[in-house]
């Protein structure tokens, strides 16, 4: 096994492990190590049934049972399906739009993810080869530390609201959400949290769910909020993800948000199948 370092914010690739097949408790411990030191991790060219997908992300934790029921692989309750391939209806087979707006996964529950892990079975192919599609992933402990003291005196100690798809709604474009949505409540967690392995202080609002900073006024909150979510999108801060089939792409939630690039539509498809690990709740830094 090796961890090759992607040479930016985080991110990085594992070689030499095979994930269709059980792996050695030293073998696990290491990958959960990079998993911690870089965020971001990628295996390549892997060949894995749904068990193995399963039995790979349980090790890191209890797995969510995803609140997309309606996407929810139709044998297996934990993998929700992330497809713009329309069935014979003319219905999605998964979740079309996933990632239009940075995020945190599950970070409108109370517990957010722990890890997501994203197996990728079809990537969009431009007719001059261009990969399209990619992840691009924010490191925001890394944003909160670069954030000038007088912010981070302004945040420090606040609590927001995270709504679920609060930006697809807020858009006009959340009817493929109604349904979990109605089965949701908002939630309040810290503004800024502690990783609950790490330590690091981390930025954990996002322009996708974060709706108000609690103890500020309407406009006040709205102005500083505008300001957070553009800061973690800088370039110094961000690993892009170019998929290949077979990658598995396993990513920390607590450190990170991520964003689609949606230039492709059909009949370039795009298939995968995502994996929720359970988190903790949000503890202020």
């Amino acid at each position: 096994m090796e961890v090759i370092p992607s040479g930016g914010a985080h991110g990085a690739e594992i070689i030499g492990v095979d994930l269709s097949q059980p792996l050695d408790d030293n073998t696990f411990d290491l990958i959960v190590k990079a998993f911690h030191t870089h965020s971001v991790i990628v295996f390549r060219n892997q060949e894995i049934t749904e068990e193995d997908h399963i039995r790979f992300s349980a090790r890191m934790g209890e797995l969510d049972n995803d609140v997309y029921g309606h996407f929810a692989h139709p044998k297996h309750g934990e993998i929700v399906i992330i497809s713009n391939i329309l069935d014979h209806d003319g219905k999605p087979i998964g979740v079309s739009d996933a990632g239009k707006f940075w995020h945190t996964d599950l970070a409108y529950t109370k517990t957010p993810s722990r890890a997501s892990l994203l197996y990728s079975f079809e990537v969009p192919v431009s007719d001059d080869g261009t990969v399209l599609g990619d992840t691009l992933f924010s490191n925001t402990a890394a944003a909160y530390d670069a954030l000038p003291d007088d912010i981070k005196n302004r945040i420090n100690g606040k609590s927001i609201i995270n709504r679920h798809a609060y930006a697809y709604f807020k858009s006009g474009q959340g009817e493929q959400f109604k349904k979990s949505a109605e089965a949701l409540n908002d939630v309040e967690h810290p503004l800024v949290i502690k990783h609950p392995f790490t330590g690091r202080s981390i930025l954990f609002c996002n322009e996708a769910m974060t709706v108000r900073i609690n103890e500020l006024a309407a406009e006040e909150s709205e102005q500083l909020l505008g300001f957070l979510v553009e800061w973690v999108k800088k370039p110094d801060f961000i690993y892009r993800h170019k998929w290949q089939a077979g990658d598995l792409l396993m990513w920390d939630n607590f450190p990170t948000q991520h964003f689609v690039e949606h230039n492709f539509e059909l009949p370039l498809r795009r298939r995968m199948q995502r994996i929720t690990v359970r988190g903790t709740i949000p503890v202020s830094a």
